[in-house]
């Protein structure tokens, strides 16, 4: 009986050993599902990558690629898987700026505009950043919020006068300029006054944007939009 049990014994620590060794070495398909993502990537098959790193986080919850999940939805356009992964990086990244600016997009792209003011409200109390600002005032705006929309503006306008800050602005769906905060902030300012028929107030704002960034495309637009209404 002695024997029997001892021969257990060695077996039992036999498999342990082989177990301890089995997690400490990588098994080939996690060396395939590696090289899998690798290649992935360089073709920019990015829902190949995808599926590489999730067989991955199968053997390894760990795995350091978790953390290109949000990215990777973001590329293929899947916004609920994006901002699901995003959350998940965020509750071990909760100050990452990268991946906060992440989920604004996803919550842009579905619409959740209360939870994005907010966000954006406190990455602009905790980074003093113009572009958050920015984007607070042209939601209120997008929101029919004008009143709250040139309070914003006003304080841009204070903070940020003379600034070499620069924001990035829609031509149009397609294309972006970057152009001075303080010049986008008159462009908005000249939005609000165009909403209330005030031309001559519109007009001005507009001027004052070109005087500081005389490339910008949209307050040309809109001047062009008000010349050719007289």
């Amino acid at each position: 009986m002695k024997k029997i049990l001892l021969t257990l014994s060695a077996c039992v620590i036999l498999f342990s050993c082989k177990q301890a060794n089995t997690n400490n070495t990588p098994t080939q398909s996690t060396n395939d599902y590696q090289k899998l993502y690798d290649k992935s990537m360089a073709a920019k098959d990015y829902q190949s990558a995808i599926t590489a790193v999730q067989l991955l986080l199968l053997n390894d919850s760990t795995n350091d690629l978790r953390d290109t999940l949000p990215e990777l939805y973001g590329a293929v356009n899947n916004v609920p898987a994006c901002l699901l992964a995003t959350n998940e990086t965020l509750k071990r990244l909760p100050n990452d700026e990268k991946f906060l600016n992440l989920k604004l997009l996803c919550l842009q792209e579905m619409g959740m505009i209360e939870e994005q003011f907010t966000m954006l409200q406190n990455l602009f109390q905790t980074t003093g950043k113009a572009q958050y600002i920015a984007q607070i005032a042209a939601i209120q705006v997008a929101s029919g919020n004008l009143k709250e929309a040139r309070t914003t503006i006003e304080t841009i306008l204070t903070k940020y006068k003379g600034s070499q800050d620069k924001l990035e602005v829609f031509v149009d769906e397609r294309n972006k300029q970057q152009v001075p905060v303080e010049a986008a902030a008159w462009n908005m300012k000249g939005y609000i006054f165009m909403q209330q028929k005030n031309l001559e107030k519109a007009k001005e704002c507009y001027f004052k944007a070109l005087e500081i960034y005389p490339d910008f495309v949209m307050p040309k637009r809109n001047l062009d939009m008000i010349f050719s209404r007289k």
